[in-house]
């Protein structure tokens, strides 16, 4: 088997906008008028999870970061999926098995797989970009190399509060 490329280096520092734009070729949301209009929203999965064994998204994932997301997007009517470390992204409607996999625990042709089950469902519903949120860019770091992996045009969020002037 080939060696697959592995994603660019972010180092734990403050130049990592920078490689996000620059090598990973991801879009920093810092304004509104940044946001693209036909986007699938997502935010990664979380430890904090229901004991529920089959559900949707938002009965699985409830880290406070995970909460403040569907507030938001649900508030706004968006689509959205959580970057899932198995299911690559568990779309809102999709009722799927519970698991406890931790993102350390993946490969990088792991990452790939999972990139690739992220571009085909983006893509089957309907969208050409997704928008990534997570307050911390650094603890992110395995979700943007799934999203590297997708090969679709990636916008990232840091603060989504800003979406308060739009409800």
């Amino acid at each position: 088997m080939n060696k697959i490329t592995e994603p660019p280096y972010i180092p734990n520092s403050k130049v990592w906008k920078k490689i996000l734009t620059k090598n990973y070729e991801f879009t920093y949301i810092d304004s509104l008028n940044k946001i693209p209009s036909n986007a699938l929203w997502s935010t990664s999965c979380s430890k904090t999870k229901s004991k529920l064994k089959k559900g949707y998204p938002s009965e699985f994932y409830l880290s406070k970061y995970n909460l403040l997301f569907y507030k938001y997007v649900e508030s706004l009517n968006f689509d959205y999926g959580v970057i899932s470390d198995k299911y690559g992204i568990h779309l809102q409607n999709e009722k799927l098995q519970n698991y406890d996999i931790h993102p350390t625990k993946l490969s990088f042709e792991d990452k790939l797989e999972l990139g690739q089950k992220i571009k085909v469902k983006v893509k089957n519903s309907g969208y050409e970009n997704l928008i990534f949120y997570y307050p911390s860019p650094l603890m992110s770091k395995p979700y943007f190399q799934m999203l590297w992996y997708a090969d679709i045009p990636v916008y990232y969020i840091s603060n989504i509060k800003m979406l308060e002037k739009r409800i």
